[in-house]
């Protein structure tokens, strides 16, 4: 079995980012090349490229600023496909959405990024 103590690590950092809005710690734990993928609002194909991912995530509030924002973070699974590579599966809530995301990581240079995510989101 694989050591997961430092994905856990980086996921608890994905976590707090989106809970605090904090695209610096998001441009930290995201691959310059990673894309994010799912549904746009008409149902289409949506692949979003990382800077402009986080000037989307840029333009909302801080989950925290809201004290009637409940935070529901889980990691659901973590599976490995070598000692460099693997994909876990996580659930967060995001302003007024509750987002399933599979995220596809690898270690490069003894560091865990996301280089790709298939997001799944529904209004709360």
């Amino acid at each position: 079995m694989m050591d997961t103590t430092a994905i856990k690590k980086m996921l608890k950092s994905y976590f707090d980012a989106f809970y605090n809005v904090d695209t610096k710690a998001l441009h930290k734990i995201f691959h310059e090349k990673a894309h994010i993928y799912g549904h746009d609002e008409q149902g289409n194909l949506e692949d979003i490229d990382k800077k402009t991912f986080l000037k989307i995530i840029s333009s909302f509030n801080s989950n925290g600023e809201n004290p009637k924002f409940v935070r529901n973070d889980e990691i659901l699974a973590i599976d490995f496909i070598s000692k460099d590579v693997a994909v876990a599966r996580v659930k967060l809530r995001f302003s007024n959405l509750v987002c399933t995301d599979i995220l596809n990581l690898i270690c490069l240079d003894g560091e865990w990024y996301i280089i790709s995510v298939l997001d799944y989101k529904e209004s709360v």
